[in-house]
């Protein structure tokens, strides 16, 4: 038997500051100061973690395991620029138990299935320019993610092994954080709050096997993502009637 506690923390600070100067503009936006871009953005990613597991044998021939884990992650973004300033303050609580089963047979086959339950819950306020706070609407989400691998071991060493899971990936600040970063007034960048998470099946075939001296693994798989995080562009024209490409980021 086996019982463990452990616990993480870790914070990502990041700067995107920069500051612009457009030549070739007409005069009159030169006395305005509209050919000067400075952008001041200060954030953070902050993620603390804690986790209990267990684990017990039944017999000589079966395992199973359990526990519980809580992720508690906060997003800040402080952007100033000429004309607009703002902030976004994005917390997300997730809490998860898990549980599987392992046997193990006379005729070497050995089979483990469980599954994992998170609950997502996310508050996010974005503040605009003058402090007026809007709540961004995100319902909390309950999520179960299964998995399941069946092994078969043969004679001289070759291992058989069919496995299926099925992954969560939530959106990093690089995607969430909604400062508007023209260091190139040509192609501006930015994020988007509202990003849900992805889900990616994963099914997969491997055969790992002995030759002479050599150890070889082959594997055949596939992965299935939907609503996957991905970058997306249009052309824009800014408030003087120059284009620009607006890079931001969909669920597609």
């Amino acid at each position: 038997q086996e019982f463990s506690l452990s616990a993480q923390y870790s914070r990502n600070d990041r700067k995107n500051n920069f500051t612009n100067t457009i030549y070739g503009l007409p005069d009159s936006l030169v006395q305005l100061g509209r050919n000067i871009i400075t952008n001041i953005n200060p954030s953070y990613n902050q993620e603390t973690t804690v986790q209990a597991d267990y684990q017990s044998p039944i017999g000589k021939t079966q395992l199973i395991e359990f526990g519980g884990k809580g992720i508690f992650r906060q997003v800040n973004s402080t952007f100033t620029q000429i004309g607009n300033n703002g902030s976004l303050d994005y917390d997300q609580n997730i809490a998860a138990s898990y549980f599987s089963y392992t046997l193990t047979t006379k005729k070497k086959y050995s089979l483990k299935a469980g599954g994992r339950y998170e609950h997502t819950d996310i508050s996010a306020v974005q503040t605009a320019e003058g402090g007026a706070k809007t709540n961004i609407s995100i319902p909390s989400y309950g999520t179960f993610v299964p998995s399941f691998n069946l092994s078969k071991s043969l004679k001289g060493g070759t291992t058989l092994k069919l496995a299926y899971n099925r992954r969560i990936q939530r959106p990093s600040l690089q995607f969430l954080n909604p400062n508007r970063n023209a260091s190139n007034p040509s192609n501006v960048t930015e994020g988007n709050p509202n990003l849900a998470p992805e889900f990616t099946n994963n099914y997969e075939f491997t055969i790992n096997t002995f030759f002479k001296n050599t150890f070889l693994t082959t594997a055949l798989f596939m992965r299935n993502t939907t609503g996957s995080i991905q970058s997306l562009r249009t052309n824009q024209t800014d408030a003087q009637g120059r284009p620009y490409i607006l890079t931001t980021y969909e669920n597609i």
